[in-house]
């Protein structure tokens, strides 16, 4: 590939992380990318880097290049190998990381810093995690140009850090479900054929209040008979959660861990009576628009970025008052005119966020940087 101001290098470490809510973003925008490339929707030259072993072929590319270099892994990788790969390029760093080398050498560095959750709830995080964070934000919002970030709310917070680096910070909403993989709505989108079971989606980490959530499962399975499935695991940036079922509703909490295939996911969404997400820190969530998408209502927690990112589409809760998000799900569960009502209103929601235009944006604003 010929270097220039149209070619752009993608940083491919996502592909060595587990899959959570920062890597799917990742693989879905490069995946749209590839596809605009094709259709000639963009004048850039993009090639995707990655380490030897990086399994590429879920992104589905046809367009983009990969090109694959050794030598470490893992963070090493970013911060030693990467910057002499990208020549004369544009580095696009997906990922919340970017190298610190290449920042400071003058290289043309755009990156994507989805949130600053460790800053807020640093007790949810290991203390490796969160140093190694503090140490790169201040080089990002001083070096980065531009800075992508997935919500006004997210933005307004990076402003608040560095507050000359605003007119560098560009939010672009996340896209929502992946209709072109799993179908959105059909079947299973009418209060009849659901499960009478509650759907949490996401890390089991404080930062989604998942505490809660487990304590909030148990009340219902013990007083209300409903089912609580759990999609989701924690990793090694997460400090571990403190609760515990207890042994008599055992069998109405299900733990699956991480759900990687579409099809799979879009099976619990599909089945599920409401979707429960009283999470204490969001940028863009994921999650509560895939629910929509796929006809699941939605209880989430009353915070700014979530109410960007849901509008009227949600029923809202108090997610540091338990009796308050039990409640939201009680009145979700017993009432089919509001579960219709959420149904139709986050059909209409989720419309709204698509990987390509997120994808078209980043690009665009690329080009006129």
């Amino acid at each position: 590939m010929s270097q220039g101001d149209d070619a752009i290098l993608i940083n491919g470490r996502f592909l060595m992380q587990p899959v959570t809510g920062v890597q799917r973003v990742a693989r879905e925008l490069v995946s749209e990318m590839d596809r605009m490339v094709g259709a000639g929707e963009t004048p850039h030259r993009i090639a995707l880097a990655c380490e030897p072993d990086a399994d590429v072929s879920t992104l589905g590319l046809r367009h983009i290049e990969v090109e694959r270099r050794g030598g470490a892994s893992g963070h090493l990788w970013e911060q030693l190998v990467l910057p002499r790969m990208v020549g004369g390029r544009r580095l696009l760093c997906l990922g919340n990381t970017a190298p610190l080398a290449s920042a400071l050498a003058g290289q043309r560095v755009a990156v994507m810093i989805h949130d600053v959750s460790y800053l807020s709830l640093p007790q949810a995080y290991s203390l490796r995690y969160r140093w190694a964070h503090r140490a790169l934000l201040p080089v990002l919002l001083r070096r980065a140009d531009p800075i992508f970030t997935v919500s006004v709310t997210e933005r307004e917070r990076l402003k608040r850090l560095n507050g000359p680096a605003g007119k560098r910070i560009v939010a672009i909403q996340n896209g929502g479900w992946s209709h072109d993989r799993v179908e959105r709505g059909a079947p299973g989108t009418h209060d009849g054929e659901r499960e009478r079971m509650v759907l949490y989606v996401g890390s089991l980490s404080r930062r989604k209040n998942v505490e809660r959530v487990i304590a909030v499962a148990q009340r219902l399975a013990r007083e209300d008979g409903v089912r609580t499935v759990l999609v989701g695991a924690s990793n090694e940036i997460l400090a571990p959660i403190r609760a515990s079922v207890a042994p008599d509703v055992t069998h109405m909490l299900e733990f699956v861990g991480q759900v990687p295939c579409l099809e799979a996911l879009a099976g619990y969404y599909r089945r599920a009576s409401c979707l429960l997400f009283p999470s204490l820190y969001e940028a863009s969530p994921l999650p509560p628009v895939e629910a929509m998408s796929l006809g699941c209502p939605v209880v989430a927690s009353a915070i700014p970025s979530m109410t960007e990112r849901c509008g009227t589409a949600a029923l809202y809760c108090d997610p540091l008052d338990s009796e308050d998000i039990l409640a939201a799900v009680r009145r979700v569960l017993g009432d089919p005119a509001l579960a219709q009502s959420l149904r139709a209103q986050g059909f209409a929601r989720a419309e709204g966020f698509s990987w390509r235009e997120q994808a078209r944006r980043i690009l665009q604003v690329m080009t006129a940087s």
